[in-house]
């Protein structure tokens, strides 16, 4: 019996904890598209006071922010400069490719930068970056709305999930 008891609670706790890992992954996504945002404001400035190389532009934004957004530019920076691939739409593909962990929003708006960034002269550049940032702002009004009641949906179901799941093993 205690045994059973053991059981239907494990099967409960793990249910629940997959809810709680999506709302996790909700939050990890907010703020992956804040520091993107973060990122493109940076590059924006560098690129219209200094006019810094996109290579080394790269690598500054993956030195000044090494969390996950800014250390896809690490990657991109040697892709570029091993000029290997003929656009930079390629390289960010491949930089994209190695970092999977990565949210799926997020990377599509990456994937929009790698479109737009290093094709055009300055101001393109700078529309581009501002084409990004509203997407990504976009994107962050979406999961905005409705994030407490989807998030609570979530925890929510996990936890009755296990709990039905624990009536059904007992």
């Amino acid at each position: 019996m205690l045994l059973k008891v053991f059981g239907a609670a494990f099967v409960v706790v793990a249910c629940g904890s997959v809810g709680f890992q999506m709302a996790a992954n909700h939050h990890r996504e907010e703020r992956a598209l804040q520091q993107l945002i973060q990122i493109l404001d940076y590059m924006e400035s560098e690129l219209q006071c200094h006019l810094t190389p996109l290579p080394i532009l790269c690598k500054q934004v993956a030195r000044e922010f090494n969390h996950l957004p800014g250390a896809i530019f690490e990657k991109l920076a040697q892709q570029v400069e091993a000029q290997i691939l003929p656009d930079l739409s390629s390289c960010m593909e491949i930089a994209l490719r190695q970092h999977k962990q990565l949210p799926p929003i997020t990377k599509s708006c990456m994937e929009l930068l790698g479109r737009s960034i290093g094709r055009f002269d300055l101001e393109g550049q700078i529309k581009g970056f501002e084409t990004v940032k509203q997407e990504c702002f976009r994107q962050l009004e979406q999961l905005a709305s409705n994030r407490d009641s989807r998030l609570r949906s979530y925890q929510t179901l996990g936890l009755c999930a296990g709990a039905a799941l624990a009536i059904l093993f007992v």
